[in-house]
């Protein structure tokens, strides 16, 4: 069926307040600039306060900065409606963007938050597909992210160690496509500087990860080999603040941190141990092939990691004297 079109109405008369006036009227040539000149007569455009019969009001108030980006993005994140398991990582995300972008900038706040976000989600990930439960992962500033793993975990001393490790592999992943797109580059082209500046920190995230100390990655890994590879972890975490000490550098208080909580946690391992609460120890192969495995991973991080460094100082970027 086809409609009619309606007919066209006839133009409506002219308002009386009209400016021009009717063709013919007696004004004088030139009075009235011809239509297309762009004139705009006096008020027409005008909204709101300055208006025409309004009094003159404050100038319009824009709010920016980082306080304004960082509830803009909150508000983002609120507005997805999802607040199921990964509501909180979400949420904690976007408060550790805006906690590193104070002293890193944006863009590398964003990179450093994902290489970390692919951490802990290898943890995550592996440890489902092992029928181990954990949570989402939850963002600290400054102390990186965490997940809780449910009952089981160190039931199987192989499991442990698996799911253990796939967080600093997925994060060295991550990094080592960052560090081979800028190689690929000219040393000069945009982002170069910036993807080996975030290189350097990916690798030296996954190595901080692997020193040998609960509740590190790399001290539930090697306690699959042998539990007393903690207290060689402890020993490492000791000396590096000995070292700051000693240095008159500021003592981080994040390692103040991981010693106590690395104290503790070894501690409570050898006591489950000597109550005989200690998973069974794995055959000589399989903490063969997990020492191998982690070791491999340590020099590959350390290695490019060192190398990062040195192109960043080679280009005036960094001092490493």
């Amino acid at each position: 069926m086809i409609e009619r079109m309606p007919a066209t109405p006839e133009a409506p008369a002219p308002h009386p307040g009209t400016i021009y006036p009717p063709p013919g009227a007696g004004y004088a040539p030139g009075s009235y600039p011809p239509p297309g000149t762009g004139y705009t007569p006096p008020g027409w455009g005008q909204q709101g306060a300055g208006a025409p019969g309004r009094a003159p009001g404050p100038p319009a108030k824009r709010r920016g900065g980082f306080v304004g980006g960082l509830l803009t993005a909150m508000a983002f994140v609120a507005k997805l409606g999802y607040f199921g398991k990964f509501g909180l990582t979400a949420i904690t995300m976007v408060v550790a963007v805006g906690a590193y972008a104070l002293i890193f900038g944006w863009a590398f706040a964003v990179g450093l938050v994902l290489i970390i976000f692919v951490h802990e989600m290898g943890h995550f990930l592996t440890s489902r597909a092992m029928g181990v439960p954990m949570s989402a992962p939850v963002f600290i500033p400054f102390l990186g992210a965490f997940t809780t793993a449910g009952r089981g975990l160190t039931s199987d001393r192989r499991r442990e160690a698996i799911i253990a490790i796939a967080g600093p592999v997925s994060g060295f992943l991550a990094t080592l496509a960052v560090y081979v797109w800028a190689l690929a580059q000219a040393p000069l082209a945009q982002g170069v500087a910036f993807a080996f500046s975030l290189s350097y920190f990916g690798f030296f995230i996954t190595l901080f990860n692997l020193i040998p100390m609960l509740p590190l990655d790399g001290g539930r890994v090697t306690s699959a080999v042998s539990k007393w590879f903690n207290l060689a972890g402890v020993v490492i975490v000791a000396a590096l603040l000995v070292s700051e000490w000693f240095g008159a550098t500021v003592v981080n208080p994040m390692l103040i941190l991981i010693l106590i909580l690395g104290g503790y946690s070894v501690w409570g391992r050898f006591q489950a141990a000597r109550l005989g609460r200690e998973a069974p120890p794995l055959p000589v192969r399989t903490r063969v092939l997990i020492g191998a495995g982690y070791i491999a991973l340590l020099a590959l991080s350390g290695l490019l990691m060192s190398l990062s460094a040195g192109w960043l100082s080679a280009h005036g970027l960094v001092n490493l004297a």
